[in-house]
């Protein structure tokens, strides 16, 4: 019986020990606890990707926004305006542009975008846009078109605007202003918008006169015409309409006889006036030069005199004042210089004939700037004291002319010899 129970243990326990290669048997708790573990594991990461997709969609949503945002605060409508000249200083009556370029860069598309140009009246005069303006009201300066947005500017485009200006007025600086207000979109309104851009200075043309003795070959003597020239040229881009002169001279020394074109005033002595000379020659046009001539005597010799052209009071044509310019010329008038006409004997030959006497001549002699005339005496050279024949040099022998006959007969006779003696 007790052997019985032992054996009973025995098949029992070796029942419970694992077999080699065979699975060990393991109970409902066991295989509960990795259970349990692995469910955690994956709530866990459940969690984590449900706040990681939470946080990445709050960032899309939050960068879609964005740019509404900037479009509030800065807009999205880009402008630009250039000044087209090569320099920014011009002169009145030039013709000047500027280019406005307009670029959506919204997210969308613009249906209305209204654009003002303001530039200052009292300096430039307008003369024109592409594409045409709708409005313009010169009093204020202001050049407007209602809606560039017709067709609407899709995202990208641009659009591009050219003005024309005259400067009509001299201004140190010309400030010019481009805006784009009311602008609407397909999803959104964008903020006002605008550029600017500047011409440095707007100067005022001029006439300036040029004058000179006409020939200028030699100083007026007394008795003789004086002629003067003058030469004005319009140096502006505006056409001189008003064109003063004043020609002033001294008449103890210069007595007026005519001038080319005929002044409006010709006394007292001393003064020549023209009105307005674009009577005679027409407006002035950019560049353009006129000449004007006046004729005198010299009635006295003496000291240096001054004639002097004078412009001052011109206009162009939007009524602007010139630069006065002036030019004057001094002169020195001398005294006649009689030409001599000495008396020489052309007669070579050894004739009885006697010499003429010389003569005195009287030449005058001027200096650049003189105070007196100085009076010397030279004489005329005649056959009494020219010499016939040129001097020779050295001393003259008697043997001179043998001594070459003599040596060209030596040097025939060796190469005679020689000859003779080569054929032998």
């Amino acid at each position: 019986m007790l052997q019985k129970v032992k054996d009973m243990n025995n098949d029992s326990r070796s029942k419970l020990e694992p077999v080699p290669g065979d699975d060990y048997p393991k109970s409902d708790s066991e295989n509960t606890i990795p259970l349990k573990i692995g469910l955690a594991k994956l709530r866990l990461l459940w969690r984590i990707l449900l706040l990681a997709f939470g946080f990445l969609l709050l960032t899309l949503l939050t960068l879609s926004h964005l740019p509404q945002i900037s479009q509030a605060q800065t807009g999205s409508l880009e402008l630009t305006k250039t000044l087209n000249n090569s320099s920014p200083v011009v002169k009145v009556g030039d013709i000047i542009s500027f280019t406005i370029t307009l670029t959506n860069n919204a997210s969308f598309t613009l249906t209305h975008v209204t654009l003002v140009d303001d530039y200052n009246q009292n300096v430039l005069g307008f003369a024109g846009a592409v594409p045409l303006n709708d409005l313009h009201d010169p009093a204020t300066g202001l050049i407007t078109w209602t809606n560039v947005a017709s067709p609407p500017i899709a995202l990208g485009q641009t659009l591009t605007f050219t003005l024309f200006f005259t400067a009509e007025h001299p201004q140190t600086l010309v400030v010019n202003f481009a805006k784009a207000q009311d602008i609407t979109g397909t999803k959104n309104a964008l903020s006002d918008t605008q550029a600017v851009d500047q011409v440095d200075e707007t100067t005022v043309g001029g006439a300036p006169i040029s004058k000179f003795l006409s020939p200028s070959s030699g100083p007026p003597q007394t008795g003789f015409p004086v002629t003067f020239t003058h030469i004005i040229t319009n140096d502006g881009a505006a056409f001189i309409t008003f064109l003063p002169l004043t020609d002033t001279y001294d008449p103890a020394f210069l007595q007026f006889n005519f001038a080319i074109p005929t002044p409006t005033i010709t006394s007292p002595p001393g003064l020549l006036a023209w009105a307005d000379l674009t009577t005679h020659f027409g407006n002035i046009t950019p560049f353009q030069s006129i000449v004007i001539t006046t004729v005198f005597t010299a009635t006295a010799q003496g000291g240096t005199t001054i004639n002097q052209a004078s412009i001052e009071g011109a206009r162009d044509e939007f009524n602007n004042d010139l630069t006065a310019a002036q030019d004057q010329v001094p002169i020195t008038i001398v005294g006649d210089t009689p030409t001599p006409t000495p008396t020489v004997d052309s007669d070579d030959e050894d004739d009885n004939t006697p010499a003429p006497t010389p003569t005195s001549v009287v030449i005058v002699s001027v200096d650049a700037t003189p105070t007196a005339v100085g009076i010397t005496e030279q004489s005329v050279l005649s056959d009494t004291n020219a010499p016939r024949y040129l001097p020779e040099t050295g001393n003259r022998s008697s043997d001179h002319g043998i001594a070459p006959f003599f040596c060209l007969t030596l040097l025939v006779g060796g190469w005679f010899l020689a000859v003779k003696k080569f054929r032998g």
